[in-house]
């Protein structure tokens, strides 16, 4: 798919709903349940070395702090009011004495709970449904600028020429049918479910599993879709052995029913704006769990395939409160927000009449697939070493010559994956013409107060954060040069305006994407100079080019630059 021009009134056409193994998950989700119960205390009471009643009182002493501090709404009262039933049973039992109450039951008790809040359903009918009114919804809301064109007959333009989809999209579809796709994209948004949602749904592949934040089951629309949709709570407040244990037997469960699934590797969205360089390995380590229990099991089509996805926004619905929290380093403090624009349903309505009202769309890459340990995958699903040869990835997971678990070997294999993720992440990446223009702003600037630290420099009064057109055009045509450098040794991709001989053609076009949503101008242009009103937007923005070595552009040679690294003064490098 790719933005294209306007075109006489078209017919909207339903595509048809492909199904796929979660269309059965209702059926089996009873005995998929049991297995983890099953699996996850016998995990905990194997590694329980310090004794039982240490690993459930810090269970207990976890939760009832979250319980304190979690005051609840209107539509998580019930819920919450089942947390403090069941662990006022935990606290009691632990008081008794172990004569009087079994510790084992106890463990049964909360990882059946956990069990329960964890697994989702799905519903066929709820998904038709989805499939057909929300890509409507938007199709309406995409015409809605003419009165005209609002009627269903008369519009003009579908949902889907806002979206750019590129890269191996093929190969997906292929492997799709010849195991079980991991999808791990970067994460920016709370939009970014929805629109990879419906991504798939444009690549006639079948209905995924995802892992969706419990915070957004606050939403009673929200909650009722996901809920019937396939999708999976993760709690991050949550952070007991128990808890981890019985969400990584889920996960593993799911892939091993050959359930194609979403993850969101970095964990919650990139709060600085920049392109993922850190993962949380839990989750994706049950990726290589699954394939070896489907091939202890002899399962026909044991193979996991780990599917990078990069997605690209001219402006980001939640990016103010985003980089608020990054720059208060909060996020190692409060790892959720929960007070974000995401949930302020107009701001969300003018986010989207903003994106599809506007011609900048959103870009989605597909990256090409690997194998559980980071290997390239070919369109027949066979892993390739560098040289290019076959390799069969499974005696790797074999210890003198039996298929069986190591946590220690699984664990360094998780990360050399995790490693090779960030890396496709920054080459699958797609620089906008916005992300370009705030780029230079910012570097620029930089340059002129070499001395100032990150907090000192975003403080520059209003008449320091201006720059003459000549000076910031220069600048311009070094970052357009050297972002072409990059493109040939295929470190990144570059959108079609960064690519125009004149550079004042993606200048006024970055200019005027950062422009469409924020109340105070990313950038603003009055045809002689460029200046911002927000300076901790225009990090944000310039934040999605760190990890390329691109920073103080005039400097000669490619700097070494590691993704997520910080310089000496707190700059993303």
């Amino acid at each position: 798919m790719s933005n294209s021009q306007s075109h006489p009134a078209v017919k909207f056409e339903k595509l048809p709903v492909v199904t796929g193994p979660l269309s059965h998950f209702e059926k089996n989700r009873a005995a998929l349940n049991q297995r983890v119960i099953e699996k996850s205390v016998a995990e905990i009471l194997q590694s329980a070395n310090a004794g039982l009643d240490l690993v459930l009182g810090q269970a207990l002493y976890g939760e009832k702090l979250r319980l304190k501090r979690d005051r609840g709404n209107l539509f998580t009262r019930r819920r919450l009011k089942g947390d403090r039933k069941l662990w006022g049973e935990i606290q009691a039992g632990l008081l008794a004495s172990t004569a009087e109450v079994d510790r084992k039951k106890l463990l049964h008790q909360i990882v059946e709970h956990y069990v329960e809040e964890i697994s989702g359903h799905f519903d066929p009918k709820i998904y038709r449904l989805a499939t057909n009114s929300v890509p409507l919804f938007f199709n309406w809301l995409l015409n809605a600028a003419s009165i005209n064109n609002f009627l269903p007959w008369k519009m003009r333009e579908l949902l889907a020429s806002r979206l750019t989809i590129q890269g191996e999209i093929s190969q997906l579809q292929k492997l799709a049918e010849k195991g079980t796709i991991l999808l791990v994209p970067t994460h920016q948004s709370n939009i970014d479910s929805v629109l990879i949602g419906y991504v798939i749904y444009l690549l006639s592949l079948p209905p995924f599993s995802y892992g969706a934040g419990l915070n957004l089951f606050t939403n009673p629309a929200l909650s009722f879709f996901m809920g019937n949709l396939g999708a999976y709570t993760v709690d991050r407040q949550k952070n007991n052995e128990i808890y981890k244990a019985t969400l990584k037997h889920y996960s593993t469960e799911i892939l091993k029913s050959g359930i194609h699934s979403i993850f969101f590797p970095g964990g919650g969205r990139a709060r600085s704006g920049a392109v993922e360089s850190k993962l949380k390995l839990g989750l994706l380590g049950t990726a290589l769990q699954a394939q070896l229990e489907n091939h202890m099991a002899g399962v026909a089509k044991p193979n996991v395939y780990v599917v990078p996805m990069v997605t690209s926004y001219h402006f980001v619905l939640e990016a103010n409160s985003l980089v608020e929290d990054h720059l208060a380093e909060a996020g190692k403090h409060r790892f959720i927000i929960t007070d974000d624009e995401s949930w302020n349903p107009l701001k969300i309505l003018k986010f989207f009449w903003k994106l599809f009202s506007s011609k900048t769309g959103v870009t989605v890459r597909v990256g090409r697939a690997l194998d559980i340990f980071g290997n390239f995958v070919d369109d027949e699903g066979r892993s390739r070493a560098h040289c290019g040869n076959v390799i069969d990835p499974s005696r790797w997971l074999k210890t003198q010559g039996e298929l069986k678990a190591d946590p220690q070997r699984d664990h360094e294999f998780t990360k050399e994956l995790g490693k090779k993720i960030v890396e496709r992440y920054h080459r699958e990446n797609t620089v906008l013409s916005s992300h370009a223009v705030a780029f230079v702003l910012f570097e620029t600037l930089r340059k002129k107060y070499p001395d100032l630290d990150l907090y000192r420099f975003l403080r520059l009064s209003l008449s320091q954060r201006s720059l003459p057109l000549e000076e910031f055009l220069s600048e311009a045509k070094i970052l357009q040069r050297r972002l072409e450098q990059h493109e040939a040794r295929r470190e990144l991709f570059i959108c079609e305006e960064i690519k125009k001989d004149d550079s004042m053609v993606w200048i006024e076009a970055g200019i005027k994407n950062l422009g469409l949503f924020h109340e105070a101008a990313v950038v603003k242009f009055d045809g002689r100079a460029l200046w911002t009103e927000d300076m901790n937007l225009l990090y944000y923005y310039r934040n999605r080019l760190c990890g390329y070595g691109l920073t103080l552009l005039a400097n000669q040679g490619r700097a070494q630059s590691l993704p997520g690294q910080s310089d000496a003064k707190g700059f993303l490098a």
